[in-house]
C-alpha cells in the first residue's frame, strides 16, 4: 500500500485476494447452513405431527420465516 498525500494506493492482487476470501467465507458457510437447517426443519416437523408438540410447531414456524 502506496500513500500518494490523499490518495491510497491499494495493490490490485490484493484487492482480488481480498474478493476471494470473502467469496470462499460465503460459500462455506451459508450452504450448509441451509442444508442443515432444512433438515432440522424436516425433524421438528416430524415430531410436531408425530407427537403432537405445539413447542416444535412453532419452532418449524420460526425457522421457516427465517429461510
Amino acid at each position: 500500500m502506496r500513500h500518494d498525500g490523499l490518495l491510497c494506493v491499494v495493490d490490485p492482487l490484493l484487492l482480488s485476494r481480498l474478493h476471494f476470501a470473502f467469496t470462499i467465507v460465503y460459500h462455506y458457510l451459508f450452504p450448509p447452513l441451509t442444508i442443515g437447517l432444512a433438515l432440522l426443519m424436516v425433524v421438528l416437523k416430524t415430531l410436531a405431527i408425530v407427537r403432537h408438540d405445539e413447542t416444535a410447531n412453532q419452532a418449524v414456524r420460526f425457522w421457516s420465516r427465517i429461510s
